[in-house]
């Protein structure tokens, strides 16, 4: 059975909470604010791209722990659950830009509903942007495991125990 992570929950709700006083309170400016609109839609389509390049990378076979094929499956379902939550952090931004996309589209026939749009796409625009304050370190924690990996291959080639 897997162990419940209470600080990952924690931060979780911190962030729906985080979320819902910056849409509540930014809605405002972003009303009828097309340049605010367009920096959104100009972040997140960056950060999409960045994102690819972390997934191509947590995704490298290459990543996988040096060893018998026990300690290949354990870096596997690491990799996985970093995989997964990278895959659901770039539906976020997929899905903020749909609202935006829809926001922009149907401005004119959704006058009524309008607004609740700017709170949804704010409200995933600021989830997605403290999420994405991991990344650098995500970034950074990848590539330290794959340079052990390879001074572990180096050893293990010139017959150096670890």
């Amino acid at each position: 059975m897997n162990k419940i992570d209470r600080h990952k929950i924690t931060f979780g709700f911190a962030v729906l909470l985080w979320s819902c006083i910056g849409s509540y309170y930014g809605q405002p400016y972003i009303h009828g604010n097309q340049d605010a609109i367009n920096i959104i839609v100009t972040m997140f389509s960056i950060l999409a791209g960045f994102l690819v390049a972390i997934i191509t990378l947590v995704g490298d076979p290459k990543s996988l722990p040096s060893g018998g094929w026990q300690k290949a499956q354990l870096g596997y379902k690491r990799t996985y659950n970093r995989l997964t939550r990278h895959k659901w952090l770039f539906k976020l931004y997929l899905t903020t830009l749909a609202f935006i996309f829809i926001s922009i589209l149907l401005k004119d026939k959704l006058k009524d509903y309008q607004q609740l749009i700017e709170y949804l796409y704010l409200f995933l625009a600021i989830a997605a942007f403290i999420f994405s304050l991991r990344l650098p370190s995500t970034l950074m924690i990848i590539q330290q495991e794959r340079i052990e990996h390879e001074i572990n291959e180096r050893r293990r080639q010139e017959g150096i125990k670890n």
